[in-house]
């Protein structure tokens, strides 16, 4: 037996793991958000732009969520996500596009501290892109943790 496991433990390793490159993708994955938001205000299509990037986004997010969270955490998660779509039907607006004002108040003020002009009309569809690919992002995992949920539920029954 000790044969096998010295055996086992003495095989080398590729030169390039696949840990090596996470890095690389995660700058790729913010290069390509950043591309979409910017062709969506350019070509004049921001919820286009904003879709497509929310979708992968959403994808990429609930993949992990799947694959490396507990059930707990999932069903937790479900329950977050739920409450908070459901937090858009109010009258006063949702979470997100208040949390969004205010990250957009709080930008407008650093840049104007630091003496430097804004062009309100862009940073006014950059945030309106920003909410488009929030809430895409949000039913999209949703959605994911609502089909594993129902997956795993039917596997125990």
């Amino acid at each position: 037996m000790s044969a096998v496991a010295d055996r086992v433990l003495s095989v080398t390793r590729p030169v390039a793991t696949s840990s090596e490159f996470i890095p690389l993708l995660g700058g790729l994955w913010v290069l390509t958000n950043v591309a979409l938001g910017g062709l969506g205000i350019y070509i004049d299509w921001p919820v286009r732009c904003a879709f497509v990037a929310g979708l992968i986004n959403g994808t990429l997010l609930s993949g992990i969520a799947v694959a490396t969270a507990s059930e707990r955490f999932q069903a937790g998660t479900t329950g977050l996500l739920g409450g908070l779509s459901l937090s858009a039907l109010r009258s006063d607006g949702s979470m997100l596009w208040k949390a969004t004002q205010g990250l957009h108040t709080f930008v407008d003020n650093a840049f104007r501290a630091m003496g430097i002009e804004i062009n309100e009309k862009l940073h006014h569809a950059i945030e309106q892109e920003a909410l488009y690919m929030i809430w895409t992002i949000v039913f999209v995992v949703l959605a994911s943790l609502v089909v594993e949920w129902v997956r795993s539920s039917r596997a125990k029954g």
